[in-house]
């Protein structure tokens, strides 16, 4: 199936370029995935706001902006059983993702985080190359060529983002692997959903936000567990800090509305014709974003080592397209 769509492509020149048109937006969600950062360092910085308050608020705010569309898009019958299904499955690896970051974090620095997350590219590589050779009709090997791209990206964003960094292994960056697994899988899924039923977006797009929401609202519950002895009880979320904080509200309707809710949606629609492979490489640009705004915004200068990460992960994405 992916090499009949791919045959399709390079002998169609429109579709060619629609796939190239797509393959620019998913650098441009790249582009304002790396403004969370700020955005979160913003809003955490706000008396009584926490990384778990964050994360509900931000998770659920996004759900809830695409949730009567996709209402909408169930009544029309857009969405099937099996898709909505394979949505939730979807949202619980991303979810995945998101706990071993958040968890990982605590014990470890945001710089290796951030490599050990670009490792999905490289587990998605693997993933999707295994699956061609075991669906194959005829007897074809592993193509070891496939891995070359997403080796190149990981390389250069371990020079951007660990230049100098030292320090013995820690239990955050075992569960920081969660990350490349969970959000590895959760492409390779939102791939096979958006081929089999495209026109499901937008409600797929909402069932993994509310997947993740949920999950975020467990993070929040459990969280005290974390930094205390005393035992645990039920909590009702307060959101009063949030709400009281021009900051803290403006950060949260930002990441929530703009860079999560309207990129997830964007996102889906893009792996309607952008491969996952393809797509988790490009992602890998994700850091050069975030460096270029805090050159931008706070002063921040490039280094050589910021050059030579960046070639490497641009001469990544153009690896990948020849090699396609």
């Amino acid at each position: 199936e992916n090499c009949h769509r791919q045959t399709t492509n390079d002998t169609n020149p429109m579709l060619a370029l629609d796939g190239f048109i797509w393959r620019g937006a998913v650098v441009m969600l790249c582009a304002l995935w790396a403004s969370n950062f700020a955005a979160a360092k913003l809003v955490m910085a706000e008396p009584g706001v926490d990384s778990s308050l964050y994360a509900l608020s931000r998770f659920s705010v996004a759900a809830m902006a695409l949730l009567p569309g996709a209402i909408n898009a169930i009544r029309r019958g857009s969405i099937s059983m099996e898709t909505a299904k394979g949505a939730a499955i979807c949202g619980s690896w991303v979810a995945f993702g998101y706990l071993g970051q958040t968890l990982g974090l605590l014990t470890t620095t945001a710089s290796r985080s951030c490599v050990i997350c670009t490792l999905h590219c490289v587990f998605v590589a693997i993933v999707a190359e295994w699956t061609r050779v075991q669906t194959s009709q005829e007897s074809t090997p592993f193509n070891l060529m496939r891995l070359i791209p997403a080796a190149v990206a990981v390389t250069g964003v371990a020079i951007v983002e660990l230049q100098g960094a030292g320090g013995a292994p820690t239990i955050g960056d075992a569960l920081s692997f969660a990350q490349p697994i969970g959000f590895g899988l959760g492409y390779l899924q939102l791939e096979e959903l958006m081929r089999k039923q495209p026109e499901a977006a937008l409600p797929v797009s909402a069932i993994k936000l509310i997947v993740v929401a949920l999950a975020s609202f467990g993070m929040f519950e459990l969280t005290p567990l974390l930094h205390s002895t005393t035992g645990w009880a039920p909590t009702l979320p307060d959101f009063t800090p949030i709400l009281s904080s021009p900051t803290a509200l403006s950060g949260i309707l930002y990441t929530g509305l703009i860079t999560t809710a309207f990129a997830l949606w964007i996102e889906s629609i893009a792996f309607k014709r952008v491969p996952a492979t393809d797509a988790s490489i490009i992602l890998t640009t994700e850091p050069l974003f975030a460096a270029t705004a805090g050159a931008l915004t706070l002063g921040e200068t490039f280094g050589m080592s910021d050059y030579v990460g960046a070639s490497l992960i641009v001469g990544a994405c153009i690896l990948a397209v020849l090699l396609d």
